[in-house]
């Protein structure tokens, strides 16, 4: 697994690492990401507009694509730095909607019992009290293709399983 220098109080920091034991564990292909190897270390997992690696992610939006560093902590688009409570801000709806459906699968208290299970890093522990946050006060389904009336991602980022 990568390291990363990350700040505390980041939400993305826990999210990184229980998306990490979701791809140890297939959910994240059992719930439908394509898993497709890049030249540069892991594989990347994508499912409707958003896309995951171990060194960030990307989410499509109208416009430009919406860029995360992990490593940074920082949200690019378009090649401009966004303000991290924004970037946060249009995540919510997609990370929310894997967070459902992890529950749905394995339960409302998996996510707990990973934490005493592994024992996450000092890092991820300190994040976990705004992962919280972040993850429980947003609406139930991402409506990040809704400002363009899509009924889905760009056909560029739909996984057909053959």
């Amino acid at each position: 697994m990568a390291r990363f220098h990350t700040r505390r109080c980041c939400p993305l920091t826990a999210q990184f690492w229980f998306l990490g034991l979701d791809a140890r564990q297939g959910d994240l292909t059992l719930r439908g990401f394509c898993k497709t190897p890049t030249p540069h270390g892991s594989s990347r997992y994508t499912l409707d507009g958003l896309s995951l690696h171990s060194a960030g992610l990307t989410l499509l939006l109208p416009g430009e694509p919406l860029h995360f560093n992990r490593r940074t902590q920082t949200f690019t688009r378009g090649g401009r730095t966004v303000p991290a409570t924004e970037g946060r801000l249009h995540l919510r709806g997609a990370l929310h909607a894997h967070e459902a459906w992890i529950a749905a699968r394995h339960g409302a208290a998996y996510r707990e019992g990973l934490v005493t299970l592994h024992r996450p890093p000092r890092p991820v522990v300190g994040a976990l009290g705004p992962w919280r946050a972040f993850i429980g006060a947003v609406p139930a389904e991402p409506t990040w293709w809704g400002a363009q009336g899509r009924s889905g991602p760009p056909h560029h980022y739909r996984c057909f399983k053959k």
